[in-house]
């Protein structure tokens, strides 16, 4: 199921070869790490959120290095809590896809909001399935922030560890 050029993955939904990418066969199990540079350009969230709405963000993916668009990802989240605070902190639960020329990737996490309009704070996420090359996929990813945090501009760095089998 994964060929033997691995690829460097980012918030859009296409693949592109890369050196950051390393493989590893481990039994009847491969593994791959994918590095995605997501760029948000939709937050539907409103100022006035309350638990139990949704809302939808997500835009393009790059590489790892933020320069080669390779695919889109958008998250569709349910707002499980919202604080007193002003503006309000939210945790939602957000499924993800991160669509790519050779399949897609579906992911699972809760995320913490010290305001919708900042994004997210740094988070785990799980790889929960996906499409074509990535049918199989199973494994964990690491979310880290690229963008400054007073950035309206919202950047992520997402490390994900593919497991296939």
């Amino acid at each position: 199921m994964w060929g033997r050029s691995w690829t460097v993955l980012a918030l859009a939904g296409v693949l592109v070869g890369g050196d950051a990418v390393a493989p590893a066969v481990a039994g009847d199990r491969r593994t791959a790490t994918v590095e995605v540079t997501a760029k948000r350009t939709l937050m539907s969230a409103p100022a006035n959120i309350s638990v139990g709405l949704g809302f939808v963000s997500g835009g393009e993916l790059f590489d790892g290095a933020g320069r080669a668009k390779v695919g889109e990802g958008f998250s569709h989240c349910g707002v499980v809590s919202v604080s007193v605070a002003v503006p309000p902190e939210v945790t939602a639960h957000c499924t993800s896809i991160f669509r790519m020329a050779d399949g897609e990737l579906h992911l699972s996490s809760l995320r913490h909001y010290k305001s919708t309009a900042a994004g997210f704070d740094d988070t785990a996420m799980a790889i929960i399935g996906g499409t074509g090359k990535y049918a199989a996929a199973r494994g964990e990813g690491k979310v880290t922030r690229a963008s400054a945090a007073n950035r309206n501009d919202v950047n992520y760095l997402f490390r994900l560890e593919v497991i296939d089998g």
